[in-house]
């Protein structure tokens, strides 16, 4: 069985928007998709376990295993203005292309009974380089989902060809044969680390989309301290490279900050 599906509960829900948050670049979605779940109060209602996972298991502080697998959440709108939303997070995706297409059909015949009317995929934009203020960048299935992105500043690009890897940019190709609309939402992120900076920016644009409140503290403290690791690793980083003569030893500008080898 390629698949194992437990079910909790099964949620009334009245055209829910679907959102995606599994790891990626940055674990931007899942970053942002968690703290979601955690801000809302959202239901778990789903668990799904796959022999397309990563063949492992991830052993916790309290000594304890925790399987790989994608979990399932609901929240039901509070007024005219917000919409049933279900949440899907995880701490893996497929190992396999033929994994990640069945990964992402699996997932839509899981939500599809509940008439989902929009998708929102969310992920990083690896820049290869450090990001202080990461912008956010959207890819859209029809024309008129751009409009209400950019009014909030979101970057649709129409001047060059990119790529969405993974259940992201599966689950919009392959909702969209199924009628169902889908935006992703991407952050820009070095790649290089867990980047909760990028996965703000994601938050603040979604949670306007959603009309939903969302407290953000926790999430900027994670920035900040993230933001202090990283710091510390480009000292050392170039204080190696000046004892290897890589770089000429002098006082660190800024460029010196941000350089990665």
């Amino acid at each position: 069985m390629d698949f194992y599906l437990k079910e909790t509960q099964k949620p009334k829900l009245v055209n829910p928007i679907l959102i995606e948050g599994l790891p990626g670049i940055g674990y931007v979605g899942r970053i942002a998709a968690k703290h979601l779940v955690s801000e809302l109060g959202a239901q778990k209602f789903a668990i799904l376990h796959s022999h397309h996972f990563q063949p492992q298991v991830i052993i916790k502080k309290s000594g304890m295993i925790q399987t790989m697998k994608n979990e399932f959440y609901f929240w039901k709108a509070k007024n005219k203005t917000q919409r049933d939303l279900i949440i899907i997070v995880g701490n893996t995706q497929s190992m396999s292309p033929e994994g990640q297409y069945a990964l992402s059909e699996k997932l839509l015949d899981i939500v599809e009974p509940y008439k989902p009317e929009l998708i929102y995929t969310l992920g990083g934009l690896g820049m290869g380089q450090m990001v202080e203020k990461p912008r956010v960048y959207g890819a859209v299935t029809h024309k008129k989902l751009i409009p209400s992105l950019e009014e909030l500043g979101v970057i649709v690009r129409r001047d060059e060809i990119g790529q969405i890897i993974g259940v992201s940019g599966l689950l919009l190709a392959l909702s969209r044969l199924r009628g169902i609309p889908g935006v992703c939402l991407m952050g820009e992120t070095s790649g290089f680390y867990m980047d909760p900076l990028s996965a703000k920016a994601v938050l603040d644009v979604l949670a306007t989309l959603l009309n939903v409140e969302v407290d953000i503290k926790k999430l900027s403290k994670r920035a900040k301290a993230a933001e202090k690791r990283v710091a510390e690793a480009q000292k050392v980083e170039k204080k190696i490279m000046e004892d290897m003569g890589v770089i000429q030893k002098s006082e660190p500008t800024p460029d010196d900050m941000r350089y990665i080898g």
